[in-house]
């Protein structure tokens, strides 16, 4: 039985990186081309969980639910990578939020290219909705679709249903005002002592290089324990190890955070550049872990592969967990 669960999960993670790697690709417009393939090969991971599922398994409602936010999440993609790739769509606001116009399907898509992909959006999103309550992602996603093939009722219901799970979505918010629909104000916490929504606890990695001239790129992973999410963040300080920084040149162009989140709860973060030690000034940079808390579990935790959305962002399951 360990041995099942070991391989479902491998299946699951491998499914959540091949999304991530997606996710990626869009966000920085390169080699979009292969977005097709890659959800493919997500979508054969996640169908053979789907028929490794039993009945008497403890387990199956989670990992169920897990299949169906990632199905969501791939059938997303696709649609995203149709309207950018296919269709020449610019799927992005000025304002740098994502998610397309009310009806683009109809402006941009005379020949219903995107149509069958919207269909399978709205119905990967239907299905998954309640998979995972407490999480803006997936209504995010039907809005999306909805919002794409013309349906302005439906879409202004699934962003009114993200904003219910996270008051603080700025895609949601911004959707509904583009759609006319009356937005409370927004907040004015920065986050900093904000529980934590959703119904997992998970460790999230936030890593963003660059510096104010260049500008900045990031990427943001989520994972079940503290131990996977060390992972990810020692990776991107050895993918820095041949830049030749010295320790200040590392603190003025990368910033690195750990945040551990738990439902209900505020989030508590750690300053991963702080952590690393001074001195040398050059060579390669190791992060001291002694003083966080590498072994605190975190209950309950994120299921493997699961991506989740916080603070407005999509974010793909990180590290093995």
């Amino acid at each position: 039985m360990a041995d099942d669960d070991d391989a479902t999960n491998a299946l699951l993670i491998q499914a959540g990186a091949l999304l991530r790697d997606c996710g990626e690709r869009l966000t920085d417009d390169a080699e979009t081309d292969a977005v097709p393939r890659l959800l493919a090969e997500a979508t054969r991971c996640y169908d053979t969980v789907a028929r490794k599922l039993s009945a008497d398994d403890a387990e199956t409602g989670e990992t169920a639910a897990t299949v169906a936010v990632g199905r969501s999440t791939a059938a997303a993609l696709a649609l995203h990578q149709c309207a950018w790739d296919e269709l020449d769509c610019d799927w992005s606001w000025e304002d740098e939020s994502d998610g397309p116009y009310l009806g683009h399907m109809q402006e941009f898509d005379e020949d219903g290219i995107s149509e069958p992909l919207a269909a399978r959006a709205i119905e990967a999103a239907r299905e998954a909705l309640d998979a995972d309550p407490g999480d803006p992602l997936v209504p995010l996603q039907l809005g999306h679709a909805l919002c794409w093939s013309g349906d302005r009722d439906g879409a202004v219901a699934a962003y009114a249903e993200v904003l219910r799970r996270d008051p603080e979505d700025h895609v949601a918010r911004d959707r509904l005002a583009e759609l006319g629909e009356e937005v409370p104000e927004e907040g004015a916490s920065d986050g900093a002592g904000s529980p934590s929504p959703g119904r997992y606890a998970f460790a999230l990695i936030r890593a963003e290089a660059g510096n104010a001239g260049w500008g900045w790129s990031s990427i943001t992973t989520a994972c079940g324990s503290v131990a996977a999410a060390r992972r990810d963040a020692d990776a991107v300080l050895s993918s820095l190890a041949d830049a030749d920084l010295t320790r200040e040149e590392l603190a003025e162009m990368l910033r690195l955070t750990l945040e551990i989140h738990r439902p209900g709860q505020p989030v508590t973060r750690f300053d991963l550049v702080d952590h690393i030690p001074h001195q040398p000034r050059e060579g390669v940079f190791l992060i001291d872990w002694s003083g966080i808390p590498e072994g605190e579990p975190l209950d309950p935790p994120l299921p493997p592969g699961r991506p989740v959305r916080i603070d407005g962002e999509t974010c793909f399951h990180g590290g093995r967990s």
